[in-house]
This record gives C-alpha cells, sequence and structure tokens, in this order.
C-alpha cells in the first residue's frame, strides 16, 4: 500500500513592494463606470440595522475632528479605544478642492480571532463631511461591510451595514499582499466630490464603490448629495484640528488575540486627476498604541498589524514573521526550536472559498526552524521541513495532507476506507510498483459512517492501492 504525500513548502519573500500587475480593479482612469447596487444594498442594510440593533442603538463611532466619541440613540459618552496602527494625512495632503478618493484593499479574514464589542479597519477619504468605508467585526461574527456617514452625523450617520463572508462573498477575493503572502481582501473605493454652487450653497456628493470580483466590475454601494454654507465646510482650512486619518485600525477594547489584518495598495486620487498618489511617509505619519504590533509594511502602499498573546519585542516587523498555511485537516502545528515568539492568534482562521487555515507567528529572531504540523485523526502529516527566518522578511509555509488509507478484510472481501474531509482523492491499484501503470479502482466509493469506502471481492494474486489526486 502506498500513500501519497505533500510536502511541507516555504517561499521567502523580501519586505520590499513586488513587481503588481494591476488589474482591472486597479485601474487608474478616475471617472469610473459602475453597477448601481444601491437599492438592493440599503434594502440588506435596513434588515440588518432591523435584527441586530432593534432598539435603535446604534455602534460607536470615535470623531477624527476633535469631537467627542458618537453612539447613535444615547446621549455623548466617553467611548473607550482609539486608533492601534494606522495613517494620518498630513495638513499639506488635505488642500484638495473638486475630488478626493481613498481607494485602498482592506485585509479582512473572515473572523477577527477573538470576541470583541467592536473593531473597525476604516479610512476617511480626506472630506471633513466624506465617508468612511469600514470593515467591522462585532461580537464573535464574521467580517461586515460598513458606511459611516460624516454628513448625517445629526441624524443616521451608518447608512450601509451587510455580511460579507455569507451574503456578498462576491466582493472578498484573496490575493498575495506586498510580501507574497496570500490574505482575503476587499477592494473598496471612497470618495467626495464638489458639485458646484447655487442658490447660495456648495453642493456635493459622497459616493462608495465595491470591487465585485465574480463579475469583474465596479458596484455602487452608497451615494449621497447634500449641502454647505461654507465651502470650507467640507475641505480642509488653515487653522483645522488636525486628525484627519486615513488607513487606521479603530479600536474600543483590550485586545489580546487578533488575527493578521491591515491595508493593501493604497491610493489618493485628487482634483479629477487620472494619476493617483501612493500613501507614502511624505502625505502621512503613523500611529501605533500597544499593544498593537506592526508586522510588516511596505513604505509606499501597505502594512499589516496585529496583536499577540504574549508580549512581543518593540520592532517586531524588523524581525521575522512566519505564515503557516494549511488545509482544514490541520489541527495545529509545532516549531522547533521554540524561540521566545508571539503566536498572533490561538486561532486558526479559515478563508471562506479555499477550505484553508492561517496562523501568524512574528518577531522570530533570524535562524533555521523546524515546522512539524499535526494533523486531524486520520490523515497523514507532512514529513517536518525546515524554514530559514530571517531579520524584515515575511516567511509563507504551506501544507497539504494525503488521507490514510486503510485496508482490511470482511468475508471474502477486501474493504479500502479513507476520510471524506478531504477531497479530490482517488483510489488507484496496481499488481506491482515497477510497471508504473495505476489504474482506478471500481466501483465509485460510497461514504459509510464519514468513511469512503470500496469493497472487492477478494481475487488470487497480489494488488497494491494509493490514494492519487
Amino acid at each position: 500500500m502506498k500513500l501519497k504525500t505533500f510536502a511541507l513548502l516555504a517561499l521567502l519573500t523580501l519586505s520590499v513592494p513586488y513587481s503588481i500587475a494591476f488589474g482591472q480593479d486597479m485601474a487608474t482612469s478616475y471617472g469610473l463606470k459602475a453597477r448601481d447596487m444601491r437599492a438592493g444594498i440599503a434594502q440588506e442594510s435596513a434588515a440588518y440595522q432591523a435584527a441586530h440593533f432593534p432598539n435603535g442603538e446604534l455602534p460607536p463611532k470615535h470623531g477624527w475632528r476633535g469631537e467627542n466619541p458618537l453612539r447613535h440613540g444615547l446621549e455623548t459618552e466617553p467611548v473607550p479605544g482609539g486608533v492601534g496602527y494606522g495613517f494620518y494625512f498630513r495638513n499639506y495632503s488635505l488642500l484638495w478642492t473638486k475630488s478626493t478618493v481613498a481607494d485602498y484593499y482592506v485585509i479582512a479574514p473572515t473572523y477577527l480571532g477573538q470576541p470583541v464589542s467592536y473593531f473597525y479597519l476604516t479610512s476617511s477619504c480626506r472630506a471633513q463631511l466624506g465617508t468612511e468605508s469600514l470593515i467591522a467585526y462585532e461580537g464573535s461574527g464574521e467580517a461586515q461591510f460598513w458606511i459611516y456617514d460624516w454628513s448625517l452625523t445629526n441624524a443616521n450617520p451608518w447608512q450601509v451595514m451587510i455580511d460579507l463572508p455569507t451574503a456578498n462573498r462576491q466582493y472578498l477575493t484573496m490575493r498575495p499582499d506586498e510580501f507574497g503572502v496570500t490574505r482575503q481582501m476587499v477592494h473598496i473605493r471612497n470618495g467626495t466630490y464638489y458639485e458646484g454652487f447655487s442658490s447660495g450653497l456648495y453642493h456635493w456628493a459622497n459616493e462608495v464603490m465595491l470591487f465585485d470580483f465574480r463579475q469583474g466590475a465596479w458596484d455602487l454601494v452608497y451615494a449621497r448629495v447634500y449641502t454647505t454654507t461654507n465651502f470650507t465646510d467640507n475641505t480642509y482650512a488653515s487653522g483645522d484640528g488636525t486628525g484627519f486619518w486615513g488607513p487606521i485600525i479603530e479600536t474600543f477594547d483590550t485586545y489580546t488575540s487578533v488575527n493578521t489584518v491591515g491595508f493593501d495598495l493604497i491610493r489618493l486620487f485628487q482634483d479629477e486627476s487620472p494619476s493617483p498618489q501612493w500613501l507614502t511617509f511624505a502625505n502621512s505619519y503613523p500611529q501605533q498604541s500597544p499593544p498593537w504590533q506592526l508586522l510588516s509594511i511596505a513604505l509606499d502602499t501597505s502594512f499589516t498589524a496585529a496583536v499577540s498573546p504574549t508580549t512581543l519585542p518593540a520592532n517586531t516587523n524588523q524581525l521575522g514573521t512566519l505564515c503557516v498555511s494549511a488545509d482544514t485537516a490541520a489541527a495545529g502545528f509545532s516549531l522547533n526550536p521554540p524561540a521566545n515568539a508571539g503566536m498572533i492568534s490561538p486561532y486558526w482562521i479559515i478563508t471562506p472559498d479555499g477550505g484553508r487555515w492561517e496562523n501568524t507567528v512574528a518577531a522570530l529572531p533570524p535562524g533555521t526552524y523546524t515546522i512539524t504540523i499535526a494533523p486531524l485523526s486520520g490523515l497523514f502529516a507532512p514529513v517536518p521541513q525546515n524554514v530559514s527566518i530571517l531579520n524584515g522578511t515575511v516567511t509563507m509555509a504551506q501544507a497539504n495532507y494525503a488521507p490514510l488509507l486503510n485496508m482490511f478484510s470482511s468475508g471474502g472481501n477486501v474493504v479500502l476506507t479513507w476520510p471524506t474531509n478531504i477531497a479530490g482523492f482517488s483510489l488507484e491499484s496496481a499488481p506491482n510498483l515497477t510497471s508504473g501503470a495505476w489504474n482506478l479502482v471500481a466501483p465509485i466509493p460510497v461514504v459509510i459512517n464519514g468513511l469512503n469506502t470500496v469493497t472487492n471481492p477478494v481475487s488470487g494474486g497480489q494488488m497494491f492501492f494509493r490514494l492519487s489526486e
């Protein structure tokens, strides 16, 4: 009996941006055509708010303009938290006049990794009365897409609330970040446009789009037109309070175990120009609060961050980071030597389409480590393999499994079984191991007690069996 196994693979990627091949969702044209999906999104959002906030008490929100924190449905009250990690715009980068658009991917795992009251991955678009388009986590729930409209703070600013992994998976994609690590992401385009002056008022429009990766098209999911009495009610003027935030991790809790989150390929469009600017240290500056740790940063376009159940050393991103990915047969993994490193989350996080788990270990000193994957019962573990960790790098390790093939006799039959939780394997047989002639075994398997089962009568001569993809 021969089992097919897969070795543990490791890929090193240096901490510099890779060569980006822009797809349709990264088009640089300013005036994008989008499908109008607002009616369906609004209906779904109304149902979501009615189900999750029946008493009208909506989620909290921190103000980025020096205001008190807001919680719709209650009197203004202090809300704990702030910014775990993120970027604020420098004053001179706020000097737009005709339009301002923030275009970015959000690294959004299906589950955050720990129960929370609230947690947002958000960004303003540089307009005082613009929108924040954010990925939200509440309780132990899945990733949500919410929109907070700052032009509606006297009414209900929470205008869109929809589930992503279960109800709107078309807005999720698996793609490599700038360090070659495949992550689940959402692509958002969030903008404010000056429409002109008439009847003594300044006219504006807020618009938010999501990219539908199944259809390969942008969807307009929210828009609102409104007026102000002053042009500077929506634009930056000298003397305005600082604090306009770009992509940030907005916090409300004490966090001890959060999966890797962040932003990727952050671009800024301005004043109808088709050429974007990347988010850089020239137009923004970072903020960070313990226990949040920066895991990786591409100085012009992206960052990832997380917290750890254990205390991580300062400047974690300058040490080594290991991302271990496996299919859903993984029960866990171990490192040798153990090292004084931080497991970002004790939970494996699952991706909705890929059926894979991921976990991250940060702050690893440089050296060679042996990864041993512990499979679920009835599966064959990959052979342990060494990986090299370097300072300032992200190392990706990936493991796949083959199911264990069992054989026993029953009366005058031979019975072969293997688990059903690893798909894509077929049972093959050969009279010897040297001819290379393997044939599919009939009949097709039937599932008995959770096992693929093939039963055949015993015949003369030897026969070898294997599972093959």
